[in-house]
């Protein structure tokens, strides 16, 4: 199994990628393809349902494994994620 560099996983699009979505203690809330992705708002599932980032963490499934990350860390807007995480 290779190594996930989160740096340029954070960088990356989530919009089309599998994720669980917890909740401040990591009890899992819902799962499925992020469908949309504003600066303070996930879109998750065929419903699409909302999730607020500041108050959720997120699992993302990629080929090398699960990457978990805090919502509060990815509160950008999609471009601006690129810029920031330098």
């Amino acid at each position: 199994m290779r190594y996930v560099n989160a740096r340029e996983f954070l960088r990356g699009e989530f919009i089309g990628r599998s994720v669980v979505v917890c909740d401040a203690s990591m009890h899992p809330v819902a799962k499925g393809r992020v469908l949309w992705e504003t600066k303070n708002m996930l879109h998750v599932g065929e419903q699409e349902k909302r999730f607020d980032k500041r108050t959720h963490n997120f699992i993302f499934e990629t080929a090398e494994g699960p990457v978990t990350v805090e919502g509060k860390r990815i509160m950008f807007r999609p471009e601006d994620r690129i810029k920031r995480l330098r």
